[in-house]
């Protein structure tokens, strides 16, 4: 039996006399949740202070990653401050009882860490030659470590409110994006004011803040001074854009962020998007997209006349470019590392060692080149740990409630992006996937005729009947002609 949240005024009310439901106290640390999720029929008081608190457990910690993304642990420059704080903020939502642990992902981790450690000795004594970095094993599995975290109220309501929250912290990171954009076309010079403010020590190193959006130009791509590169904070504003589309927010929030995404001029975050809408107009929520393809065409027009949208445009057609952004990304770095892996055999049966990959490129000569996930995981543990590896790696983005925000994350932090240890890259999976899985109900790109988020605002406006389509629907009244008009609202 779940229990249920103590509540400031009456502890019990009764539907039948009219009287309203108790507030709920929040889910502190002084009051935490005990026990299993309750049933929003049975305990509709606990339901919705564990809703909320949800919500905000995991807006909260995708603020956290847009403010902090640029910081190092003190004394470790190359270490992200972001993979301690994470860690915490797991362990604080275990101790809340907003989250727990999911015995099947554990396992997996557990599996993935043992066999990484066992076949050092191997590397060892096998392999020509190999790179063993203890640092850089421990931060591969510290950062997956959150994988193992699911949220206790896993509820497609929730869901789409904590994806409120993520489309809100999006649009902020947008606005900081169009302050900076803006303050350099009134004629004020770009500077690292994050530089100036704080110590050297305290901020990451071996990252691109910025750079001009052209050879020569006055203009920079905006990072919102707060960010670590214009890619990254573009990634956010990705999934922030299609977390607005899919939790229904008002339209002003999604121009906010297409703002701040043409401001940034990168193309992770669009690489993103448009994976996101392929997914989706396989799904009945196209139906919710058509409405803006006029307003769409007419801003990808109006872009595209600008030097922002040239410099977009460039990233489209740029793949051939070897010294390109997406050829350092995804296609160069396989040539490279290919013979690299494949001239001692053992090393391909066990791998080269943790940190190796990093450290082949940093000595390549070649200025840009990263390393992608897939290279990563089998060059440094080979195919033996390596399989282990990326199916627990592969499992943290199935069975969540959306179907386009996992796919276009997986397309992007294995293809595109250095998205194995590096925390802002990664937490994005966890907050629109990981956390939320194994999921109770249909994904939410199957809903029909309005967005989901409708039916959680219809059902807290006393109009939705669990077993009535969306499609008799419509926000901010109902149709004359449905047959529940007659019945009156549902208490």
């Amino acid at each position: 039996m779940s229990q249920t949240v103590r509540a400031a005024g009456p502890h019990s009310a009764s539907e039948s006399s009219g009287e309203p439901l108790p507030r709920p106290r929040r889910i502190t640390l002084r009051f935490p949740w005990r026990g299993p999720a309750p049933d929003e029929l049975v305990d509709p008081v606990g339901a919705r202070a564990l809703q909320v608190a949800s919500a905000r457990y995991v807006g909260g910690v995708f603020a956290l990653a847009i403010l902090l993304q640029r910081f190092a642990v003190p004394g470790v420059a190359a270490a992200s401050a972001l993979v301690p704080l994470v860690v915490l903020w797991g362990i604080w939502g275990i101790l809340r009882g907003i989250v727990e642990v999911d015995r099947a992902r554990l396992m997996l981790w557990l599996a993935a860490a043992g066999a990484s450690a066992l076949v050092v000795p191997f590397q060892l004594r096998l392999v020509h030659d190999p790179l063993v970095s203890p640092t850089a094993y421990a931060l591969l599995f510290v950062v997956w470590l959150p994988a193992i975290l699911r949220m206790k109220d896993r509820r497609r309501s929730t869901f789409v409110l904590a994806l409120r929250y993520i489309a809100y912290g999006a649009a902020g990171l947008a606005a900081g994006c169009v302050v900076m954009m803006g303050s350099m076309l009134a004629g004020i010079p770009y500077t690292d004011l994050m530089a100036q403010v704080f110590p050297p020590k305290l901020l990451l190193t071996g990252f691109v803040i910025t750079y001009p959006i052209s050879f020569g130009s006055n203009l920079y791509r905006a990072n919102a001074w707060i960010g670590l590169e214009p890619s990254i904070v573009s990634i956010m504003m990705g999934v922030g854009l299609v977390a607005a589309l899919l939790s229904g927010v008002k339209i002003r929030i999604l121009a906010l962020i297409v703002a701040g995404l043409v401001c940034a001029t990168a193309g992770s975050g669009l690489a993103i998007i448009l994976v996101a809408f392929a997914v989706m107009f396989g799904y009945p929520v196209r139906n919710n997209l058509v409405r803006y393809v006029p307003i769409a065409a007419i801003v990808a027009v109006v872009v595209v006349a600008t030097p922002f949208g040239a410099s977009i445009l460039g990233r489209v057609t740029e793949a051939g470019d070897q010294q390109s952004s997406t050829s350092l990304r995804g296609i160069l770095p396989y040539s490279y590392m290919w013979p690299q892996w494949i001239k001692d055999p053992m090393a391909v049966l066990f791998g080269r060692g943790p940190g190796s990959s990093q450290e082949i490129v940093s000595h390549s000569g070649i200025v840009g080149l990263l390393v992608p996930t897939p290279i990563k995981i089998f060059f440094e543990y080979g195919l033996v740990a390596g399989l282990l590896i990326a199916m627990t790696i592969l499992f943290a983005y199935v069975g969540g409630p959306s179907r386009s925000l996992p796919v276009s994350l997986l397309f992007s932090l294995w293809l595109l992006q250095p998205g194995t240890t590096t925390m802002v890259v990664v937490l994005p999976v966890y907050l629109t996937s990981t956390w939320w899985a194994p999921r109770f109900e249909p994904v939410l790109e199957s809903d029909t005729s309005t967005y989901a988020a409708a039916r959680g605002w219809l059902q807290r406006a006393g109009r939705y009947r669990p077993l009535q389509g969306a499609g008799s629907w419509r926000l901010g009244g109902r149709r004359r002609g449905a047959s529940s008009a007659k019945s009156g609202p549902v208490s």
